[in-house]
């Protein structure tokens, strides 16, 4: 792609729907996932190893690397309507893969697995001191 000013503005475009894709994919999945597995008990988790909750905390990031994995096959597929217009390659935008979006998004918007996380990091911070 050259510097030409409609071939950045469609790129801007491109990127701004992506962008769109990605947030609404990521949010619809976190409300999902929060609804599928319920509140975080803090009792629950107090019961258990630290070794089983760091097995829990990978466990539930590779599941959550999975749905990315599928997320983004999906959004790449998405045909940018102004595709070929100047000249611009949809294919070429670097930010189809909406890494920084979907992942900030996915995590924060999870209430069960950030408070889960925090719990985590309390237990190892305590072992240390």
């Amino acid at each position: 792609m050259g510097y030409r000013p409609e071939i950045i503005a469609l790129k801007f475009i491109d990127i701004f729907l992506l962008s769109g894709y990605y947030f609404v994919a990521a949010l619809s999945l976190s409300a999902g996932i929060d609804a599928f597995i319920g509140k975080f008990d803090r009792k629950v988790d107090e019961q258990k190893s630290t070794l089983r909750l760091l097995g829990e905390a990978i466990a539930y990031v590779f599941i959550l690397l999975i749905l990315f994995y599928i997320t983004r096959n999906i959004v790449e597929r998405i045909p940018f309507p102004m595709d070929g217009w100047f000249g611009f390659q949809h294919s070429r935008v670097k930010e189809r893969t909406g890494d920084v979006v979907f992942v900030f998004v996915l995590f924060y918007f999870q209430n069960y697995f950030t408070e889960k996380m925090d719990f985590l990091h309390e237990r190892i911070l305590n072992h240390f001191k």
